[in-house]
């Protein structure tokens, strides 16, 4: 109905009405809304800081995240102000009937927030799962890729149609507000659209919490990590029971009482349940080289065996600035030799070097890191016994700013003279405002 009132004869079954001790649901609302929107605001925070100044990649599903927090702080504080002012809080015949036209007013206001930040939410995750793919998004897995951008179309498709729907509830949208209007009008059976759009939006948290789990499996990223951040993502299944426990009071609201005050509060609660875990599943996956660099133990140390036949050596980096703005998206290629290239990639995501067939691509967050099968030091295939660093190759400090062995040195001019004019020695590796993180967040 266009003015949210019961037939007469229901409000005629109704107690009288208690204007100055009725009962209220409490502060539960606001202390939900307060909880989950700060959690959700400091890992949104946290997510930029390390995409802007640690992995200097920030993107797109970035920018939709900060959005959807944006609107999902609206939502939440829209509901606590209609539940603290106009009644949400209260059955619906302690509502004083001057409230009616705001209290509707903050419910579209309520529902067209929530279906922008639940969109913008999904868009930025499936988003993030694009860059996962990188160059591969363009031959093997195109398909996937494609699967991907159609399912973001039909999301903002999806998304749109609702918002416009419940902004043309009624003709003309003051209509949506008045209580008894007294001009013509029509309006549509909001509870219904309200409804389908609940059962839909159930399906689509279910999907963008499943449909990244095979693309993390696939990474090249050791067992343990993969299903941590499979784990993350499984998460998600939680926003799902949100939004099945939304979807039933919705639909309680709708069809099942008149008493629209009392439990559309339930609703709101698990409709701020919902979107604030859903931006928190979103941006946790983004924060692992905060975490690898606050707390490398967490996540592993980086010298190991990785059973492709070299190791990696842990490096300590002195210098926790981010790269500068000329280093942010350049390809550096390293000539250790005639046949042994490093490929190092910083500020850009999945892109393969096409030198040989044999590469492997490990991926931290949103960076990349090439190496050739070959072992390094000495340009030939890799063996059990190169997984043991040489001595003989070793730099006093992680950068190669220490005096190396000479030995060494001479071995690394020899091999220059083949065909590439490389680095004469090993402090050449990086410029001194590189970023220090490209070789010590490979996990």
């Amino acid at each position: 109905m266009s003015n949210g009132l019961p037939p007469a004869s229901v409000i005629a079954t109704w107690p009288a009405p208690d204007y100055i001790h009725p009962v209220r649901r409490g502060p539960g609302l606001l202390i939900v809304n307060v909880l989950f929107s700060s959690l959700a605001f400091i890992l949104t925070v946290l997510r930029v800081y390390t995409r802007a100044f640690i992995t200097a990649t920030i993107g797109l599903d970035d920018v939709l995240a900060v959005l959807a927090l944006a609107f999902a702080i609206a939502m939440c504080t829209a509901t606590s102000i209609a539940a603290a002012r106009f009644g949400w809080d209260l059955h619906q015949w302690d509502v004083p009937y001057a409230w009616i036209p705001a209290s509707l007013k903050y419910r579209m206001i309520f529902e067209i927030t929530f279906s922008v930040s639940s969109t913008l939410t999904k868009v930025s995750l499936l988003w993030f799962c694009r860059r996962l793919l990188g160059s591969s998004a363009k031959s093997n897995l195109r398909r996937l890729n494609w699967s991907l951008i159609g399912a973001m179309v039909l999301l903002v498709i999806m998304g749109l149609l609702f918002i416009f729907t419940t902004l043309l509830n009624c003709i003309p949208i003051k209509a949506s507000f008045d209580v008894l209007p007294d001009y013509p009008y029509h309006c549509i059976n909001g509870g219904q659209v309200i409804v389908a759009a609940s059962v839909i939006n159930v399906f689509t948290d279910f999907m963008t919490a499943v449909v990244p789990m095979p693309l993390i499996w696939k990474l090249n990223l050791p067992r343990r990590q993969r299903l941590a951040v499979i784990g993350i993502f499984g998460i998600g299944v939680v926003v799902t029971v949100a939004s099945s426990v939304r979807t039933y009071y919705a639909w309680f609201d709708a069809f099942g009482t008149y008493d629209t005050s009392w439990w559309g509060w339930a609703t709101c609660l698990s409709a701020s349940i919902e979107i604030n875990l859903g931006l928190m599943c979103a941006s946790a996956p983004a924060l692992r080289p905060l975490i690898k660099a606050i707390w490398p133990r967490l996540l592993g140390s980086s010298g190991y065996g990785d059973g492709y036949g070299y190791s990696h050596q842990r490096f300590n980096n002195p210098k926790p600035w981010p790269p500068s703005s000329s280093n942010r998206s350049a390809n550096r290629n390293i000539r250790m030799g005639s046949n042994d290239l490093i490929t190092k990639e910083v500020g850009k995501f999945g892109r393969r070097d096409s030198t040989n067939g044999s590469g492997i691509v490990r991926t931290v967050e949103l960076e990349t890191f090439y190496e050739d099968r070959k072992d390094v030091t000495y340009g030939r295939p890799a063996t059990a016994n190169s997984a043991t660093p040489n001595p003989m190759m070793e730099a006093r400090n992680a950068y190669g700013r220490g005096p190396v062995m000479e030995s060494s040195r001479s071995y690394y001019m020899d091999r220059r003279r083949d065909s590439f004019p490389g680095p004469r020695n090993l402090k050449e590796l990086y410029d001194d405002d590189e970023a220090p993180f490209a070789l010590e967040r490979l996990v």
